[in-house]
């Protein structure tokens, strides 16, 4: 039987992401048989991706999306990042990568005075 990969591109028209869906996690780490929890303290390894979004708006509504997703864990919603003013969340995808998404005011002005 042939598996088929199942991938997803984005892109902002300059960089580009692919994302891909694990068929069988086991089948994720050879020889190890079980996808392995990430310890940022033991293990090495990607600690969560970050991604930047234009505004609130971007925000709000890509949080209500993506915390609707089967299987995605949100690890806590919409709040600033220490005392501010940036705004982020970050959630669990299916497989276990951490991605935060992130709005900072501070560079959405810088961008309207360009």
């Amino acid at each position: 039987m042939v598996r088929r990969a199942i991938g997803h591109f984005v892109s902002d028209g300059h960089d580009v992401v692919s994302l891909w869906q694990v068929q069988s996690p086991g089948d994720a780490i050879p020889f190890a048989g079980d996808a392995i929890p990430f310890d940022r303290r033991a293990n090495v390894g990607l600690h969560h991706l970050a991604l930047a979004v234009v505004d609130q708006a971007g925000l709000d509504t890509l949080y209500t999306r993506v915390s609707s997703w089967p299987g995605v864990v949100v690890e806590f919603g919409p709040e600033r990042s220490g005392a501010g003013p940036k705004i982020h969340f970050i959630v669990r995808e299916p497989s276990g990568v951490r991605i935060e998404f992130a709005f900072d005011p501070r560079l959405e002005d810088a961008r309207k005075t360009q």
